[in-house]
This record gives C-alpha cells, sequence and structure tokens, in this order.
C-alpha cells in the first residue's frame, strides 16, 4: 500500500461529530456534509437524537450539561462542530462541550461565533459570551476554528420584517446608509461541513459573510424585486422605530431587538464582506435577491 493510499484511508476513517444536529443549522451542516463525504463518518450528536434519524448518519445522545455523555459521545472523533447555544446560559454549556473534546483529544474543534466577536464595545448583548467561548478554545490546547457568521437574512423573515414590508409597502429603518455582509443559513451550514469534510484553517478566526454588504434601502430593493411589490426604504429615527415595527404588526421584543441592530448597522458593526464561502465550498455566497426570490411564498403570504 502506497503512502496515498494509506493517508486516503486514514481520512477515510476519521469521525465527524455535529452537536446540535436536530437543529436548523446542524441539519444542514449534516446534509453538507454527506455530499463530500462518506456518511458512515459522520455522528450527529443531539438531546434529541430521535429527530436526526431521518439524517442517514449514525446518531447519539449528546448534551451539553450531561459531561459524562459528552464524553462518551466524543471518544474517537476527529473533528467536532460545536454549534453555539440560543439560550442565556451558553457559555458554561460552551465550556462543558470544550471540556469534553479536551478530554478525549478531539483533533480540530469548529466553533459558530458571530461577526466581530472579538472586539470590545460590540452592542450586541450576546457578543461578551460568544467572544469568552473563543478565547476558552484558544486556552483549550485544542486545534480549533472560529466561523463568525455574519447575521442570517433568514432573521428578516422569522422575525416577520420582510413579510410586514411586502405587506405594507415600507421597510422602516433607522440604520441610515449601514450596511450588513447577510448570509444564508444554508451558506453558513455548506462552509461549516467543508471544513470539517476537508479539514484547514486550524487558528483561523473566519468571518463569514454573504457575497455583499447591503443597506435596507437594497433590502427594499431586493424585495421589490423578488416580489414585484414595490417596497421602499422609509428613514425613521431610533426612537420612533420601535413603534413603527410594532405598528406593522412585528412582536415586541423583535421590535426593539430589530432596532438596536439599526443602530449597530449604521456604526459598521456588521459591514463586512468576504469571500470565505465560495474560497471553502467551492461556490458563491447566495446574494439576498435570490434569496428573497427563492423564498418569495414566506414574503407574500
Amino acid at each position: 500500500m502506497t503512502n496515498h493510499q494509506i493517508r486516503h484511508l486514514v481520512k477515510e476513517l476519521l469521525v465527524i461529530a455535529v452537536t446540535g444536529a436536530s437543529g436548523n443549522l446542524g441539519s444542514l451542516t449534516v446534509r453538507h456534509l454527506i455530499q463530500r463525504t462518506d456518511a458512515a463518518r459522520v455522528l450527529a450528536l443531539s438531546r434529541t437524537p430521535e429527530r436526526s434519524a431521518d439524517l442517514g448518519v449514525k446518531t447519539c445522545y449528546g448534551d451539553f450539561d450531561d459531561p459524562n455523555a459528552m464524553v462518551r459521545a466524543l471518544d474517537g472523533v476527529e473533528r467536532l462542530l460545536i454549534i453555539s447555544i440560543g439560550t442565556s446560559d451558553r457559555l458554561p454549556k460552551h465550556a462543558r462541550a470544550i471540556d469534553a473534546a479536551a478530554k478525549v483529544g478531539v483533533g480540530h474543534v469548529v466553533f459558530t461565533s458571530l461577526t466581530r466577536a472579538g472586539n470590545p464595545g460590540h452592542p450586541n448583548p450576546l457578543v461578551p459570551d460568544y467572544g469568552a467561548t473563543e478565547r476558552l478554545l484558544a486556552d483549550s490546547g485544542l486545534p480549533f476554528t472560529v466561523l463568525r457568521f455574519n447575521v442570517w437574512v433568514e432573521m428578516l423573515t422569522l422575525i416577520g420584517v420582510a413579510p410586514r414590508a411586502v405587506a405594507t409597502g415600507v421597510l422602516p429603518s433607522n440604520s441610515r446608509d449601514g450596511r450588513i455582509g447577510h448570509l444564508t443559513r444554508d451558506d453558513s451550514a455548506a462552509v461549516a461541513a467543508a471544513l470539517l469534510a476537508e479539514g484547514g484553517s486550524q487558528g483561523e478566526i473566519l468571518e463569514i459573510t454573504g457575497p455583499e454588504a447591503v443597506t435596507d434601502t437594497d433590502i427594499a430593493a431586493a424585495l421589490t424585486e423578488a416580489t414585484g411589490r414595490h417596497v421602499r426604504c422609509e428613514d425613521v429615527s431610533d426612537a420612533e422605530q420601535p413603534q413603527r415595527l410594532l405598528d406593522q404588526g412585528i412582536p415586541e421584543h423583535f421590535a426593539h431587538a430589530w432596532s438596536t441592530s439599526g443602530i449597530a448597522k449604521r456604526n459598521g458593526w456588521y459591514d463586512i464582506t468576504t469571500h470565505t464561502v465560495q474560497r471553502l465550498t467551492g461556490e458563491p455566497a447566495t446574494p439576498v435577491t435570490d434569496y428573497f426570490a427563492a423564498h418569495r411564498a414566506d414574503l407574500v403570504g
């Protein structure tokens, strides 16, 4: 057997694990992974592994609140994707996952973070926990890569901003000419899968964005193009923005969060554009217009 054949065989035996595999990002990542590598290599970890049964890979119970179970689940894993937790107690959960990976000697840990999570003064209240997790990884001694995802364009639909703008013809905005490198969740999963399948980028913190940073005026134009219904961007003050969104039917929590995000966009916190999606996956990142066109039914329903 040649050295090349040996290296190929070793690579085929490496186990790749994805936490949160029953969630949206986790399941998408697994689906991209099995397009890049043998499904027999992939392990889907979740608190509810039965919900991952349709992914076509091995499943296993894995809960960040159960360190012993995590250690057992990760034994023999070479590459691991730790998908960040959405709950307020995320930092100790992340710490336990990292500790478990260190105990069994995982060869490469990939963590999903937020754009500019290492910058002090970031206005996003979630950022301190993500920045702290990045530091825990750096101090763990584990080979790691951080994927800092910009804001998913899906959020515009999820919280109702885009559908209500289409329905009313107005996208109220307090971000002025602030730009944001909107990214799709699917592109995020594709990046994670490519890195897990191929390796590399160890020790790197990668900013992952869409193909261009766009203003809210650009978003309104993209909604118009995708739906055929005219949407205009209307500048409003920071004080007015939450009420304008509430008047359009946006839930209060989301109205205030999106208004705060508008200030952050205006101050340049999300104005980042990289080509990491194309570099790692071989495919260009999805423009917001293409995303909206593919999800027209969600916008006009």
